[in-house]
């Protein structure tokens, strides 16, 4: 086992990172470094690349359950790394740092419906990899809420409710069985 550093051992208890998590502890210390070396928006960038490409290897469709081009995810992808992580980590100001700079960006877009609804960094890997998937589906999806997999926080995209033609608590409802919820829209029928 590898320890967390002796002096940082009181402070977070006995938690240790073990080999079996120990690569999504490395890729989420490299999130930070990320950030530390190139700033939030070259790391924004570098989550979407990522995201992308492992959507272009597993090829067109949608993860999680569906009901009337609704799409969402009862599991949280990265749900148990990034709440493992944050026990040991508390909340880097990295993430914090990249999130911020994301609603920036969303903030100021013409389209800020094409965003997602993020309660936490890799928010950005799993919007991406949906959004390539549904593309070569033939559909693009809007991310219309997120729920944190540490707590209850629940984070809506206004915008793409809006687009969507649905309401607020419509989204919430399915929130309580869910962490990300999209719609899906197919060209034709836009």
């Amino acid at each position: 086992m590898i320890a967390v550093r002796t002096e940082d051992r009181e402070n977070r208890g006995n938690r240790m990172i073990r080999l079996d998590n120990m690569l999504p502890h490395a890729f989420l210390v490299g999130v930070m470094k990320m950030v530390d070396k190139n700033g939030p928006l070259e790391t924004i960038d570098w989550l979407q690349e990522i995201g992308e490409e492992l959507a272009t290897l597993e090829g067109p469709g949608f993860e999680g359950a569906r009901e009337n081009n609704i799409n969402y995810l009862p599991v949280c992808p990265f749900g148990s790394e990034i709440t493992e992580f944050l026990e040991i980590y508390e909340s880097p100001a990295q993430f914090d740092d990249v999130v911020n700079a994301m609603y920036e960006l969303k903030n100021a877009s013409e389209n800020p419906w094409d965003y997602p609804a993020l309660t936490h960094v890799l928010g950005i890997l799993q919007h991406s990899y949906t959004r390539k998937r549904a593309e070569l589906a033939g559909a693009r999806i809007y991310n219309l809420g997120s729920k944190s997999p540490n707590s209850d926080f629940i984070q809506f995209n206004e915008e793409a409710i809006e687009k969507a033609g649905m309401a607020k608590e419509e989204v919430r409802s399915i929130l309580d069985k869910a962490f990300y919820v999209y719609k899906i829209v197919y060209p034709e029928k836009e």
